[in-house]
């Protein structure tokens, strides 16, 4: 399976091959400049994302059999370029989404004055990322289950981190959850709530229906 995130790497990789028959002997002669330090560190950061992604994937796939329904890289609404890596609907019809990190272990993931830290880097963008996200596909989900009369279910976003260590075995930071990706299964099932299968099929439908499969502009 290939995911967003391999396919941004994939292409930032081709993008740096040489081209055209005189760029093709100037590498085969090792003549060829070498990749900067820049591209280089961009490509590592999509690699580790699709390895999160398929690491995920593996955690998530028993989820099926106990009647979950899964979205996998779709399409955030009114949005220009988000995806969500994975949106989960329980038995309940409770939906969560999944963001995969796959970070160093250098360092510890936390939550100081409101910020999310790994060691001492703050990632100032990860926080509102997800927060624009959780609205816009709360707004799109609404809309859609509005002619059921019932409520359109709270978006929960959850943040799955393999590699990194996690303070306090998890933590919840502007309502977003914060796990280590092996409590990540603990926590879903802990918060899927009382079994409603017909409302769960609704809400996956909906969802499958405002999510659309993400797609990068290349492959357009």
């Amino acid at each position: 399976m290939t995911n967003s995130a391999q396919a941004r790497a994939d292409a930032l990789r081709a993008a740096q091959q040489p081209t055209g028959w005189w760029g093709r002997l100037k590498a085969a002669l090792g003549l060829t400049a070498p990749v900067s330090a820049e591209a280089a560190a961009e490509i590592r950061n999509w690699d580790a994302g699709a390895e999160g992604e398929r690491r995920t994937v593996e955690l998530l796939r028993v989820l099926g059999v106990e009647g979950w329904y899964g979205l996998y890289d779709r399409a955030v609404p009114e949005t220009d370029r988000a995806n969500l890596d994975f949106f989960l609907v329980a038995p309940s019809g409770r939906v969560f989404t999944v963001d995969a990190k796959l970070w160093g272990r250098n360092g510890v993931v936390r939550a100081h004055r409101g910020r999310l830290l790994h060691g001492d880097r703050h990632y100032e963008r990860v926080m509102p990322a997800i927060r624009l996200e959780t609205k816009r596909v709360e707004a799109a989900l609404r809309k859609e289950l509005a002619p059921t009369g019932r409520t359109c279910p709270v978006v929960t976003p959850v943040i799955a981190m393999h590699n990194a260590s996690v303070a306090d075995d998890g933590f919840t930071l502007d309502g977003v959850r914060v796990v280590p990706a092996d409590r990540l299964l603990n926590l879903l099932r802990t918060q899927a709530g009382p079994a409603d299968p017909q409302w769960a099929a609704t809400v996956a439908a909906a969802a499958d229906e405002v999510l659309p499969r993400y797609v990068e502009d290349g492959e357009r």
